[in-house]
């Protein structure tokens, strides 16, 4: 027997195929702006020449992307909160009892032990970030940029604006940094978000930022603070926009500031200010101004301009309600920024952090201890049992070491009360809150020895110490190289890309002559390079990822150094190759920089003959050259490594 299912029938309007359905002449049109397409290409900001529609349209717009996100990314906040008590050891002010005074502290620490090694694999290195060219003709240029990229980093305190992402990314999974060219300065800048005031398209997975449509960033500043940025003509144009022409009209549910006091977030730009002194009426500090910066990418059709398959737009709204830029963006097809997380999972919305592991454990730490405390007052203060006919209560509750507790009539010392003795059953906790420390350890792979503490017992032997350590790096490792990866990698590359297009046409660098590539060494003058942009820096260039290890330690690479003049010494190799290069070199990783200082002229060697350590050296190269074959010999005299006997003699 057959089933019969009804087909789905087709009512007017239900599909796009509908003959019903008839489209409306601005279907899908977010705003028209066919009139200002020459001068959108130019890269012009139109946003004074909006009409009060279009402005009401673009204004909705923007609204519409940052409630999508906001009522999304809201959901994280309760618990970024929670991780910043966690991370700053916070009490609030006003606590008045003493058990809420207590808080675990190591959090904080593993929090920096990780921090310290990320900071140190991603930017400890010598120039920060190293580049490769994709072909032959811009390998030069590529050991030029990533020293010039290296001079902006320490320029603009790169290194705190870098620790900065990474902490965010501990502490939320969700770091979100701008990075965009300053022209006053002709550099670039790293601008990091709070996550709170950051709203991306939350249509996408983690780590497909270039499928996002729009990320919006919200803050609050000075009119002062817009008019010298030089990005916002229109506040010159009008300057009615210096005083706030209207309360916010939309009231953005995303601009519902947390307000903290004690914890830096005490600016509040939705409460008034006093703008105004009652003695010097003649001028006016402001509130707070609000702004969105919405980065969007439009289709041409949603702007009137259907002939556009897509385009980039930079979109600012100030106090919810004015315009004050819009125009194509400058950065090309692409957001300037980039958004970090510590743990990558592509099949999530956003990243997860450290604190989304170990805040569980840590509040199980506080917990016991603040138990042990409630339990140790307890058993300090007693618990007394009283009959009021035969003593004074209130003698009881004021007593002190030399008190009088008086008792009733005919009623002896000891009368009507009983002390009862409180157990200690928090005797353990302090066993608990280790175990809860050590879970966190394993965790995040940063253990005692890598917070540089004693290791706890079981690890008696500098070898298992080393070893334990560096399957803890290798975790961390990983970590370090999966950022280098997905953040870093975009980060340099914005950067490199902000050079090569908008710096000045020429500059100098100054090169440490010891790191210093030979295939630069042409280019030095007095210890600096010049260059030229567009001779000296363009090409196909990229970013070096790295392998997530920590850069070799000084020490380390003396000792390094050393052991292979060894091994040279005990194979021969040392007739082969220059022993005294790379002995300087190991006395440089020592940290001597200036050995050139030390070094003897040619001035002096012609006027005392050769060293002691020279003749002996030179006693050794002759001394193998009695078992070196004939052939060999000659050779090693046409390098100049060899001098014959009756040459010799006469030098000496």
């Amino acid at each position: 027997m057959a089933i019969n299912t009804p087909k789905p029938s087709l009512s007017s309007g239900s599909t796009y195929r509908s003959s019903g359905y008839s489209a409306g002449k601005e279907e899908g049109v977010v705003v028209d702006l066919s009139e200002f397409a020459d001068r959108l290409v130019n890269y012009e900001d139109i946003s004074a020449e909006l009409s009060e529609e279009q402005e009401r349209r673009i204004v909705d717009y923007v609204k519409s992307m940052v409630d999508m996100s906001h009522s999304k990314i809201r959901k994280r906040y309760d618990h970024w909160k929670e991780a910043d008590r966690a991370h700053d050891v916070y009490v609030p002010a006003e606590t008045t009892d003493f058990r809420e005074k207590a808080v675990i502290a190591d959090t904080r620490a593993i929090a920096d032990t990780v921090l310290t090694y990320l900071m140190s694999a991603l930017g400890g290195r010598n120039p920060m970030f190293q580049l490769e060219g994709l072909n032959r003709q811009s390998r030069k240029s590529s050991l030029i940029l990533e020293r010039v990229l290296h001079q902006q980093m320490r320029r603009t305190a790169g290194e705190a604006r870098l620790a900065q992402m990474l902490l965010d990314s501990t502490r939320y999974g969700f770091a979100p940094t701008k990075i965009v060219w300053d022209a006053k300065t002709n550099q670039n800048q790293m601008v990091n978000f709070d996550p709170r005031r950051c709203f991306p398209d939350p249509r996408v997975n983690w780590g497909d930022w270039d499928n996002m449509q729009y990320i919006v960033f919200s803050d609050f500043v000075s009119f002062n603070s817009l008019t010298y940025s030089g990005l916002y003509p229109k506040l010159k144009k009008f300057p009615a926009l210096r005083h706030k022409t209207s309360p916010p009209r939309n009231s953005w549910n995303a601009h519902h500031w947390h307000k903290e006091e004690g914890r830096g977030l005490n600016i509040d730009p939705a409460a008034p200010h006093q703008r105004e002194r009652a003695d010097h009426a003649y001028f006016t500090l402001g509130d707070a101004r609000v702004i969105d910066e919405s980065w969007v990418r439009l289709s041409g059709h949603e702007i009137g301009i259907p002939s556009i398959d897509q385009i980039f737009m930079v979109i600012t709204i100030l106090d919810e309600n004015v315009v004050i830029r819009m125009q194509l963006n400058p950065y090309g097809r692409q957001f300037p920024v980039v958004i970090g997380g510590l743990y990558q999972d592509s099949h999530k919305t956003y990243g997860q952090s450290l604190y989304d592991l170990i805040l569980p454990m840590h509040d199980i730490a506080t917990y016991l201890l603040r138990s042990r405390i409630d339990n140790v007052s307890a058993a300090l203060n007693n618990l007394i049992f009283a009959d009021p006919t035969q003593v004074s209560v209130p003698d009881l509750i004021d007593r002190n070491p030399w008190g009088i507790v008086r008792t009733m009539p005919g009623s002896k010392p000891g009368d009507g009360v009983f002390i009862a003795q409180v157990p200690d059953v928090t005797r353990g906790h302090f066993n608990d809150i280790a175990q809860m420390s050590d879970l966190k350890q394993r965790v995040s792979a940063a253990s005692d020895a890598q917070q540089g503490m004693p290791t706890a017992n079981g690890v008696r032997t500098a070898t298992e110490i080393q070893r334990l350590t560096q399957l803890g790096s290798q975790r961390l490792g990983v970590l370090a190289r999966v950022m280098s990866a997905t953040t870093i990698r975009p980060m340099v590359r914005m950067m490199t890309a902000n050079i090569q297009d908008s710096l000045a046409m020429s500059g100098s660098i100054k090169i440490d002559q010891q790191n210093m590539p030979s295939q630069l060494s042409g280019m030095m003058e007095d210890g600096y390079l010049d260059y030229d942009v567009q001779k000296d820096l363009q090409g196909d260039i990229d970013y070096l990822v790295i392998d997530g290890t920590l850069p070799v330690e000084p020490t380390r690479n003396a000792e390094t150094w050393m052991n292979m003049l060894q091994i040279m010494q005990q194979t021969g190799l040392n007739m082969e190759y220059n022993a005294g290069q790379i002995a300087e070199e190991a006395i440089r990783a020592m940290g001597i920089t200036d050995l050139d200082r030390f070094r003897v002229s040619k001035e002096q060697l012609n006027e005392e003959g050769p060293s002691p350590s020279q003749q002996l050296a030179l006693m050794e190269k002759m001394r193998g050259a009695s078992v070196q074959p004939q052939e060999n010999i000659q050779k090693e005299v046409q390098k100049g490594n060899l001098i014959p006997m009756s040459e010799a003699k006469k030098r000496a």
